[in-house]
């Protein structure tokens, strides 16, 4: 139902339209309303973002109403948030309604912005009579991806195959917008078409993740060749940022695992370049095959045949302790059947061991020379190369040469010879050999009288008695005519000695004691005398030895003389001091004049005479005999 207007009523809509049409059209009576939004905005993925709403209003309107607005996957209009006479509002049936507000400025603040966002979103501005103003913005969202992620083939790749192989894979993961993913070699560019061929190409592929991010797969094929080998492959993703700016992100690297058959053969000998008998040697056979190929080793030997070795995967011969008979040629052959057939697999290598043969002495181990008697020693020797001889006593180098003469020989000359063999051009190759050199003859000392001192009868002194000779001497003692034992030997070399400890008697005081030193050739003594000395002079216990004066002797004698010096001043001092004091009579013959000479009352001049009876009768003669002197002073 509906109510029937009156006729009259219609003039007066008319009426009051036409009036409103006539302030309109008057000057100063239009309104109008101007939007200003970014056309583009963009953010980084989970970060918040500010979408700026201004406007403008031309008249005067106290009416504003500011709405923000999206548009559903069905294409409808809806209000996220308002602001309605400054009370602002976030509409609850969204799916914005947890994540925006508007600021003071009525700028749309979207939190936690995530791949969805990505769209437009408009701002609409209500101003009463002056309209209504619109503008858009649309939301960019970028998100970096995650590190690329690389998968080599862990297979053998042929360099023989007739097309291109799987090499490796890249994923770079989560990004948004996709990114694109270049190839590298050796950190050069690499043109990957997509189109397959036999050469080089990928094949990339891209997924979407739930979360609205993307994802791309990019898969190198290549046909290695043997250039490759120590080439180094990576990947590298390039993505968009904010503000037109790029990004980029590197994979490790990665080398090809390669098969390829062997070209070059190599064989030398590693260490030592000079080899002697007792080095440990090592040959190397060297091949360019991949992965290297297994190598076998042979001797040659005589009329063409030759001595199986064994065979290496590393393609390295050891010989341990190596002889003379190691010397000669040595063939490596590389096992590689993949290689063709004008490629040369076999290797050989010639070796000398070095040597030198045992050292022969003339006379030969041992040899007995009279005392002052004159011998000489030959030395010969051979080896891979002629030796240079030398010959040495203990460490004194005596010459060089195979021939040494030792002339007129003295016991100091007995001993070991060594005749040393070396090779200049090869070191650490050396023989020797020695020769013991005897020399005999009647017994020989050094000294034959000694001194021993000692301070009372009954001390006791230890006695040393030194003889060379060969056969070595038997030492015996006698003292008073009788033997003396208890004596210690000792026999170096050619070398014996002797000690004994005897108490002093006043018979061997008296006689002393005689060291009797006896072989088959002859005999010698040497004499002990013993010399009393006082204690306060007495040199030290120990007995002169062989022609060593006693220490010490000097040294005491010298204290005393210094003593006695002291003591004579003592006395001298003392009597000066008495007389001073007046504690002692003058005697006849002493005149003292005490008379001051003139200036000076302070300055006293002494003098004093002596007659010749005073220095005779002493010190101590109360007033001097002989001489009718007064007592004064």
């Amino acid at each position: 139902m509906g109510s029937a207007r009156s006729p009259k009523a219609l003039p007066a809509q008319g009426a009051l339209l036409l009036g409103l049409l006539f302030l309109l059209a008057r000057p100063g009576c239009q309104a109008e309303v101007q939007v200003s939004v970014p056309l583009l905005k963009e953010v980084l993925l989970r970060q918040e973002v500010s979408i700026p709403c201004t406007h403008t209003v031309t008249g005067n309107n106290s009416y504003l109403l500011v709405e923000w607005f999206i548009t559903d996957k069905n294409g409808q209009q809806r209000r996220v948030a308002y602001t309605d006479q400054g009370r602002q509002g976030v509409d609850r049936s969204t799916e914005y309604s947890d994540r925006v507000s508007m600021d003071a400025d009525n700028s749309l603040v979207i939190k936690e912005v995530g791949v969805s966002d990505e769209r437009t979103f408009s701002c609409q501005v209500t101003a009463g009579t002056a309209g209504i103003g619109t503008g858009s913005a649309q939301l960019k969202v970028y998100g970096p991806p995650e590190p690329p992620e690389l998968t080599p083939n862990h297979g053998t790749l042929s360099v023989t195959e007739e097309g291109a192989s799987e090499i490796a894979m890249c994923v770079s993961r989560n990004a948004n917008p996709l990114p694109t993913i270049s190839w590298y070699k050796d950190n050069v560019l690499l043109q990957t078409p997509t189109e397959r061929n036999k050469e080089r190409y990928v094949v990339w592929r891209t997924v979407k993740e739930a979360s609205g991010l993307q994802s791309v797969f990019s898969t190198l094929y290549l046909r290695p060749t043997k250039a490759d080998k120590d080439s180094n492959f990576h990947c590298q993703v390039n993505y968009s940022m904010p503000d037109g700016e790029m990004g980029s992100a590197q994979s490790e690297s990665l080398q090809l695992k390669l098969h390829y058959y062997t070209e070059n053969v190599h064989f030398a000998l590693d260490s030592p370049k000079v080899i002697k008998e007792g080095d440990d040697v090592q040959l190397h056979c060297q091949s360019d095959g991949s992965p290297p190929p297994e190598t076998a080793f042979y001797k040659l030997q005589a009329h063409g045949s030759s001595k199986d070795l064994g065979a290496s995967n590393h393609g390295i011969l050891h010989l341990r302790q190596v002889t003379r008979a190691d010397s000669g040629t040595y063939r490596c052959q590389v096992l590689d059947f993949d290689s063709p057939s004008e490629v040369e697999l076999e290797k050989e290598v010639t070796i000398i061991v070095n040597y030198l043969d045992p050292l022969h002495l003339t006379p030969s181990q041992k040899v007995t020379v009279k005392q002052g008697g004159n011998v000489q020693l030959n030395c010969s020797g051979t080896g891979s190369q002629i030796p240079m001889l030398s010959w040495r006593k203990g460490k004194e180098q005596l010459g060089v040469g195979g021939t040494l003469a030792l002339d007129s020989l003295t016991y100091r000359m007995a001993g070991p010879y060594t005749c040393e063999a070396t090779v200049p051009s090869v070191p650490g190759l050396r023989k020797e050999q020695t020769i013991h050199v005897t020399v005999e003859g009647a017994p020989a000392m050094e000294q034959l009288h000694s001194r021993s001192h000692y301070h009372s009868l009954g001390q006791i002194v230890t006695l040393t008695c030194f003889a060379m000779g060969h056969p070595e001497p038997e030492i015996t003692w006698m003292g008073s005519g009788k033997p003396l034992d208890g004596a210690s030997t000792m026999i170096a070399a050619n070398r014996v000695t002797s000690e004994l400890s005897v108490e002093v008697t006043a018979e061997l005081a008296q006689s002393g004691v005689t060291c009797h030193a006896q072989n088959e050739f002859g005999q010698m003594e040497k004499s002990f005398q013993f010399e009393i000395v006082p204690p306060t002079t007495s040199a030290p216990q120990a007995p002169a030895v062989d022609g060593e004066e006693a220490q010490g002797g000097s040294t005491i004698a010298v204290i005393a003389v210094c003593i006695c010096v002291l003591l004579l001043l003592l006395i001298v001092g003392f009597f000066y001091f008495m007389q001073r004091r007046g504690r002692l009579p003058c005697g006849g013959g002493e005149k003292r004049s005490l008379t001051p000479k003139e200036g000076n009352p302070d300055d006293t001049v002494v003098e004093m005479k002596t007659d010749k009876r005073n220095e005779q009768t002493g010190l101590l003669s109360p007033g001097g005999s002989g001489g009718g002197g007064t007592n004064e002073c």
